[in-house]
């Protein structure tokens, strides 16, 4: 309890010295030395007659004002996150991962997957528009699709990702690839006549 009374009384006094030694209309300081030479400044006239000491300005330093910076709201980052550059910078890498430029695809009894990706996930709402030919194949948000009933020969394949509000965000390259037919010359399970 008196530790508590005695911090108060200390706090109550460095707030007056403080509050003190701000006010500009401050009585003088004095400087004292006693005969042992300890320095103690004062504002009370000592009884030596000693003069006010003369004190350095204050330095007053203005502290800067800042404005706000605007807070982002919802709109703002969700705008952000879907603008087209954004989405053009994040897709870039996007291309048909299967088949390969200029593979031969022995077409099999059932379809021919084709597949595509990039290095960051589809956002929802995207899709992708296949073309087969230079002709729209099919648009969805699946990462494949199933080809089937392809002719023997050369086809080309090219995917257009879109983003939710359909706005084309990068187109792949054109893959060229061919679909061969086994015969009894290519494939050699599958005994010649005459062998």
């Amino acid at each position: 309890m008196i530790k508590t009374v005695h911090k108060s009384i200390l706090m109550i006094f460095f707030a007056s010295l403080l509050t003190t030694a701000a006010s500009p209309l401050v009585a003088q300081v004095y400087k004292v030395v006693d005969e042992d030479g300890n320095v103690t400044f004062t504002d009370k006239p000592p009884a030596d007659g000693s003069k006010p000491i003369d004190l350095a300005p204050i330095s007053i330093i203005e502290a800067p004002t800042y404005e706000k910076a605007p807070v982002a709201t919802e709109e703002d980052e969700a705008e952000k996150e879907m603008s087209l550059g954004y989405m053009r910078r994040v897709y870039r890498d996007f291309a048909i991962t299967s088949p390969a430029q200029e593979e031969s695809v022995w077409k099999p009894d059932g379809p021919i997957a084709v597949t595509w990706g990039a290095r960051t996930d589809l956002q929802p709402g995207m899709n992708v528009t296949l073309y087969l030919d230079g002709k729209r194949h099919t648009t969805t948000a699946q990462p494949m699709v199933p080809l089937s009933g392809l002719d023997r020969g050369e086809h080309t394949l090219k995917a257009e990702l879109r983003d939710s509000r359909n706005r084309v965000v990068t187109t792949s390259e054109t893959v060229t690839f061919f679909v061969r037919q086994p015969n009894v010359f290519t494939n050699p399970g599958v005994r010649r006549p005459g062998g």
